[in-house]
């Protein structure tokens, strides 16, 4: 967001902030004056800040630079928040998954970073940051299991799949994983699964890379849909609402045949 000249000068207090990586401030808005209406969140290097007040307008982000006590606690042997944390694959969690043939067949999941939760009969998607394994979600093969998706740590916020082929400027917001790796093999875009319906502020970070967001939440969550597609109007030069009949996973040709005009304007 471009700040005029008046509102700049209020917000240069953000270069004093000092937050770990996934800390939220609440606040006053040092704009409009609403009480406990401003937030700033830490996300990677970047302050996130909001004024949730329906009247003020004032929200964006801002660059800060690594502070001198992340360094120091780096040096002390403490981790930097952030940071990918380390999560450990459970014994139980194996690279054989002939168990999981048909569910990988039915979701044309053969290219995909699987691992079978022998225990608990699971088929499950690693989730990654730079690289790194921080966490899993599982999906029950046998019938009837509930929680059907069961997240194993506490990390996994997000699960976004991106076929291999030329470097793609669109991200598809979707609710689930499977809705996530379905669009990204189907089309040219990042498939983004935000594992629910809440949108978070490492979502806002993670989606502000891309020059376009479809935003294409499940049926029932139309608005969710509007919400986060408003919200993201801050941080991406183009947002677009894909109204679905069905969810993405199931591939709709209705639904697909939208999305495909939509990806062509």
């Amino acid at each position: 967001m471009h700040l005029q000249g008046g509102i700049h000068t209020k917000m240069k207090f953000l270069e004093n902030i000092e937050l770990a990586d996934g800390e939220t401030l609440t606040m006053n808005c040092p704009v409009c004056k609403g009480i406990k209406k401003f937030t700033i969140t830490k996300v990677d290097r970047v302050l996130l800040y909001n004024c949730y007040r329906n009247s003020c307008t004032v929200k964006g982000a801002k660059k800060v630079d690594r502070t001198a006590d992340d360094i120091k606690r780096k040096m002390n042997g403490h981790s930097i928040k952030s940071e990918p944390l380390e999560f450990k694959i459970p014994e139980y969690f194996s690279r054989d998954l002939d168990e999981c043939d048909d569910f990988i067949m039915k979701w044309n999941l053969s290219s995909v970073d699987l691992y079978h939760d022998v225990k608990n009969n699971r088929v499950v998607f690693p989730i990654k940051k730079k690289g790194r394994v921080v966490d899993a979600i599982g999906r029950a093969l046998d019938k009837n299991v509930v929680p059907k998706w069961y997240k194993y740590g506490s990390h996994a916020s997000h699960y976004s799949h991106t076929v291999e082929r030329l470097p793609v400027s669109t991200a598809v917001l979707v609710e689930d994983v499977l809705s996530a790796i379905t669009v990204a093999t189907y089309f040219p875009v990042t498939g983004f699964g935000i594992l629910g319906t809440a949108l978070l502020q490492e979502h806002i970070y993670f989606l502000s890379n891309f020059d376009r967001v479809v935003v294409a939440l499940d049926p029932d969550a139309l608005q969710k849909t509007l919400q986060h597609s408003k919200e993201l109007t801050n941080y991406v030069k183009s947002v677009r609402v894909l109204r679905l009949t069905d969810d993405l996973k199931y591939k709709n040709l209705e639904d697909f045949n939208k999305l495909r005009e939509m990806l062509n304007e």
